[in-house]
């Protein structure tokens, strides 16, 4: 079947004769003769074409009327082919108006063989835009997709500072280099990057810089003939060809050697790659660069060629650690605890803006990533999160921090709060004499002098529970 076409025509042995001829062309074809059998037979018959007459005789809406109906009320993709005998000027002008795909006039001019090419053409114009359509569509779900799984979240100025750079270099089509501290969201950035360039839904690879040695980059980068190296009876496609007319993220660039960036450059530089035991093939490949490194490591010339870094040095955006990030903190928090508060299926009750300053004085020297580990951490063992407890385990984090650089009483000092310093107190001193009892919760309770039961409650309390689990 070619497709299906519906006929409103007053005419009944008009409308027979064209019934016939489409069914004999291997369409479907559904016969009406007034506007109400029209419209109740057109949304179970579900038409790719529908064939109208301008005048119906006994019909409450005439063709033109039909016409506008359908484009003001049904979100259907009909193609309408308008049949008519003598129609006015204004009458064209309207039907036109209306969208109508194609008219054609009555009489000894009509060419059935000239409604069949119309019908044909109508038919695939109405299937290449519902393609396009669904390909809108799977894009738009992709993006959304992506945009969940990354999420860029911060309204700091240094944070829409870096979201602007990457729009900029993004819609430009250019490669970029990220720079930031080790958990900052240099992926989530890249990702960023992705999704507002003009090749988003194009193919999208990561690599890990530091796991490619001398001995395989060549292959996974440019590919390799079939039959080299013991290679089976397939070519192995690098990811400069996988990604041609896509993004190749490259994670970590400073772990490769200068011989892999020597490769690399010359990539970029003349959009061709040479295929292991193969042929020159041409690329159109665009990077994203990543590293952990501050920027002064690009200059030393034992780590990163000059001549790479120069090809580069315009395009570098720079990832604030979370410390230099203000109130963005409160944002990734309150995202980061009701996802995994959902998650977890916890309860939150949070008003995380009058605990910033506390939320602050700790570094956070992890980043985005820590903060995010932390917030899953609390969601896993509260089962009420509360402002109180995310202090609570802000400030076990901060002296397990301190204790790392920090002896005595002054560890304490850091807490700017009296409860919450003398319960971190209390939570080194019970440690302390559960470690030397064995992790005995009955001999240590004797030796500081509490009851075993007021004892469990105080480990519970200070979040010591996993700690007895663990020994």
């Amino acid at each position: 079947m070619k497709g299906k076409v519906m006929v409103l025509e007053d005419d009944t042995v008009l409308a027979e004769q064209i019934a016939l001829i489409l069914k004999n062309n291997e369409y479907e074809v559904q016969l009406a003769s007034n506007s109400d059998t029209f419209f109740a037979q057109l949304r179970t018959f579900k038409p790719d074409v529908i064939l109208v007459d301008v005048f119906l005789v006994g019909s409450r809406l005439n063709g033109i009327q039909v016409l506008k109906y359908i484009k003001e009320n049904l979100d259907f993709n009909y193609k309408v082919i308008v049949i008519s005998g003598e129609v006015t000027t204004e009458q064209i002008r309207q039907i036109r108006e209306l969208g109508a795909y194609h008219f054609l006039e009555k009489g000894p001019n009509f060419n059935i063989e000239q409604l069949l090419f119309h019908i044909d053409n109508a038919i695939n114009l109405k299937r290449q835009e519902e393609q396009n359509l669904d390909l809108q569509i799977e894009y738009l779900n992709l993006k959304r997709q992506f945009t969940q799984a990354f999420p860029f979240i911060g309204e700091s100025a240094t944070i829409n500072k870096v979201r602007n750079q990457l729009i900029k270099f993004a819609e430009a089509d250019e490669d970029v280099l990220i720079l930031g501290e080790n958990g900052t969201g240099k992926e989530v950035a890249a990702n960023f990057f992705y999704i507002n360039s003009r090749r988003f839904g194009k193919p999208f690879h990561t690599i890990f810089c530091s796991a490619l040695n001398e001995s395989i980059i060549e292959r996974e980068l440019f590919g390799q003939e079939k039959g080299i190296n013991g290679l089976s009876d397939r070519p192995y496609i690098g990811l400069f060809e996988k990604c041609s007319e896509g993004i190749l993220f490259l994670d970590e660039i400073t772990n490769l050697s200068l011989n892999a960036q020597a490769k690399i450059l010359r990539a970029i530089e003349n959009k061709e790659i040479h295929v292991v035991g193969g042929s020159v093939k041409k690329v159109n490949t665009r990077l994203i660069l990543t590293s952990n490194t501050d920027i002064k490591t690009f200059s030393d010339p034992s780590r990163f060629r000059k001549d790479f870094f120069y090809r580069i040095e315009g395009n570098i955006i720079q990832i604030p650690p979370l410390r230099e990030r203000g109130d963005d903190i409160i944002l990734l928090m309150n995202y980061f605890i009701n996802s995994y508060a959902d998650y977890y299926h916890q309860s939150d009750h949070l008003e995380l803006n009058s605990i910033k300053d506390e939320l602050l004085t700790y570094k956070w020297p992890g980043n985005v990533r820590e903060l995010k580990n932390f917030c899953k951490y609390i969601c896993i063992n509260e089962r009420e999160i509360n402002n109180q407890t995310i202090l609570r385990h802000l400030h076990n984090k901060m002296i397990q921090s301190i204790n790392e650089t920090t002896t005595g009483m002054e560890k304490y000092f850091y807490i700017h709060n009296l409860k919450h310093s003398t319960a971190a107190f209390e939570r080194d001193y019970i440690l302390h004499f559960l470690k030397e009892n064995n992790y005995s919760v009955s001999k240590t309770a004797k030796v500081i002098g509490l009851e075993r039961t007021t004892l469990y409650k105080k480990i519970k309390a200070l979040g010591l529970n996993n700690v007895l689990r663990e020994n």
